[in-house]
């Protein structure tokens, strides 16, 4: 079967409503599991802010966010209900029925539809028997307000910063949400990851008190991020909370550099004028140790937040550098990046840089592939008819790597 015929047989029965559904011809089960989040008290428009482990109170300023006025991106994070009780995803051969392992697999800044990872996760489920766990990370997929993806409501958004911003570039209805919302605030990365580790931890748990029907309480718990998801994947590895991913391994796709070495600006991810604020904004906050930010200077204070700190040292390549080389050193065994050569979102040479160390002296593999078509990050494998044969060819070769890595 080619790449784009098991895209498209994936697709049909992935939004059918039902809790689970069996496809025999491809030894696929796909379990819808309801999940509620604990952590939405971290966010923004919360009346209960206080750090609980502290029992302080931490207020959030109020005057660190920019209004629009326009009332579909100015929505407070707390009031957005569908990123409280949302719908996660696991793909898992039909021919297991309890998985030995398991992998929570992370996606791409600005995804609304998992659309194009169900043939990434299909395959790693047959090659490894792991279960795959199909996690959107806070405000993305079917966490994310549906009036974002409605194009007649954001081209008056883009309209808006059009006229906002005469200079700025890459604008669109697909990213004028979230440039819009992380221009407000380039905190929210922070917030909405942290609502996404504490709410992994809380998935895990689940797994261990056996209350999740098909994954051995004693599974196995590896990790997969894509683009930001591979952000996301190596702050959990690292900051590794209650030990639950001591054994964990790591695979970066179109991943694995420090969030300042990413260039998402693109009209599918992030508009120039966003980018730029959250960049110089991380700047700002790094340079002055979160002196205008006071709640997220509590929570990356190491020695109050040991994990939640890990944050402030994959934030700049210039920053940390030694604290995160001797940690990446530490569990070079257990990570893997597999990145494109023409990826101008996530260049090769800066998961180099991060992953294998300023002076090259962390083993971490880092594989460079270049495809014999046209790709692009956003579009490693082209759903195109025109070169078939080459995609599925390099759409078997990236899984394939992945699969050995998880299982060697």
């Amino acid at each position: 079967m080619e790449y784009y015929e098991l895209y498209e047989v994936l697709k049909s029965h992935f939004d059918s409503g039902k809790d689970r559904v069996e496809l025999k011809e491809l030894n696929v089960t796909i379990e819808a599991v309801p999940f509620e989040s604990k952590a939405s008290d971290l966010l923004y428009g919360s009346e209960h802010q206080h750090c609980s482990k502290h029992q302080q109170s931490l207020e959030i300023n109020e005057k660190g966010h920019l209004f629009y006025g326009q009332p579909a991106v100015d929505i407070k994070d707390f009031d957005i209900e569908c990123n409280k009780r949302f719908t996660y995803y696991i793909l898992k051969r039909a021919d297991i029925e309890t998985a030995k392992g398991c992998i929570f697999f992370f996606h791409g800044l600005n995804e609304k539809k998992w659309d194009k990872y169900l043939p990434w996760a299909y395959e790693l489920a047959q090659r490894t028997q792991k279960a795959v766990i199909l996690f959107p990370i806070a405000f993305h997929m079917d966490r994310a307000e549906p009036i974002w993806s409605d194009r007649h409501h954001m081209m008056e958004v883009v309209r808006f910063r059009k006229k906002k911003y005469p200079e700025n570039m890459n604008f669109s209805y697909v990213n004028a949400a979230i440039s819009s919302r992380l221009e407000a605030h380039p905190q929210r990365i922070f917030w909405s990851g942290l609502q996404t580790y504490s709410d992994i931890t809380e998935v895990v748990k689940d797994i261990k008190n056996n209350k999740i029907k098909g994954i051995s309480p004693e599974a196995d718990l590896d990790l997969f991020g894509y683009s930001i998801g591979s952000f996301l994947s190596m702050i959990i590895k690292m900051a590794d909370p209650n030990h639950y991913f001591t054994r964990s391994k790591v695979f970066c796709f179109c991943g694995g550099m420090t969030i300042d070495r990413m260039f998402p600006i693109s009209k599918y991810i992030m508009d120039t004028q966003a980018t730029i604020k959250m960049q110089s904004v991380f700047t700002e906050l790094l340079s002055s140790d979160f002196k205008s930010d006071t709640r997220l200077k509590h929570y990356q204070n190491e020695a109050l937040h040991p994990q939640e700190s890990w944050f402030k040292k994959m934030l700049r390549y210039n920053y940390f550098q030694r604290e995160r080389e001797e940690r990446i050193h530490e569990i070079q065994s257990q990570i893997k990046a597999y990145v494109l050569e023409k990826d101008s979102v996530a260049p090769p040479i800066e998961a180099l840089n991060t992953l294998r160390g300023g002076y090259r002296n962390i083993n971490v593999e880092v594989e460079i592939k270049d495809f014999p078509y046209e790709y692009s990050h956003m579009v490693p494998f082209p759903l195109a008819h025109k070169h078939k044969k080459e995609v599925t060819e390099a759409f078997h070769q990236f899984v394939q790597s992945a699969s050995n890595f998880y299982s060697s």
